[in-house]
């Protein structure tokens, strides 16, 4: 053997042993769920320049939780 441990395949989702296939972006989105995901992502996307994430944010982000 290689040294390399057994992998159990029964351990595994089988739908992560499919492959995907291959869908040209101009098809675009399948379906009502992707119809919504594309426009939310697309939507953030146009918002404006990314929001650093630093611990400045995340101390920031806990005060608004903390608000009644």
């Amino acid at each position: 053997m290689n040294g390399m441990p057994a992998l159990n395949l029964k351990a595994l989702d089988p739908a992560e042993l499919m492959p995907l296939p291959d869908v040209p972006d101009r098809y675009g989105p399948r379906n009502e769920e992707e119809q919504r995901i594309y426009e939310l992502v697309m939507e953030g996307l146009r918002s404006g320049p990314p929001i650093p994430v630093d611990d400045a944010f995340f101390h920031e982000l806990d005060v608004l939780i903390a608000k009644p």
